[in-house]
């Protein structure tokens, strides 16, 4: 995605961040940070030193993930998002966190599911993407933070290796057979 939006806004205008060291090629295309979602005042100097004025949340702890470790998968998931709703609010930016179908589960109809259901997730990736679609909610209501949001079926990438997500399945079949060009 990163490069999508350098491509169309600029490579100087899109500052990419993370918790991982960047990869040389990373750091030739554009401002990159380190950012921990955990952290609000660290957050907040990168938003004031690079004149942010749109943030794109993807800063989660996915499903499989979140299950081995349902602490980590809270903090992040939950905590975290409520750090950068906070920035928003603050420094009146625009905010996008995508939510996925973990937000469903096994009570959700199944066929032609509408956006307005029953949401019993049993996995605490799910449950944190309803709190963060609902708490965006409130926030673009009572405090007119401009948040957006959109459920993803499942991601699968051709740049990211496996992240401890539903879709890791698939995401590791498609990377050994671009390696090996096969996949038993």
């Amino acid at each position: 995605m990163v490069n999508t939006l350098r491509a169309k806004f600029g490579q100087e205008n899109v500052v990419a961040s993370d918790i991982k060291k960047p990869t040389l090629e990373q750091r030739s295309t554009g401002p990159y940070v380190y950012a921990d979602v955990l952290n609000y005042r660290a957050l907040e100097q990168i938003v004031v030193d690079y004149g942010i004025d749109w943030v794109v949340h993807f800063s989660a702890i996915l499903s499989a993930a979140g299950e081995r470790n349902p602490s980590l998968g809270l903090n992040v998931n939950i905590n975290g998002f409520q750090n950068v709703l906070e920035l928003a609010k603050n420094h009146k930016l625009r905010l996008l966190s995508p939510s996925t179908m973990g937000a469903f589960g096994p009570t959700t109809p199944k066929d032609m599911t509408p956006d307005l259901t029953i949401m019993r997730p049993n996995t605490i990736y799910g449950i944190s993407k309803v709190h963060m679609e609902l708490l965006g909610e409130y926030y673009c209501e009572k405090f007119g933070v401009d948040f957006r949001s959109l459920r993803y079926p499942g991601i699968i990438s051709a740049d990211s290796p496996p992240g401890g997500g539903t879709t890791d399945y698939a995401v590791d079949i498609f990377h050994a057979a671009l390696k090996d060009n096969r996949y038993t």
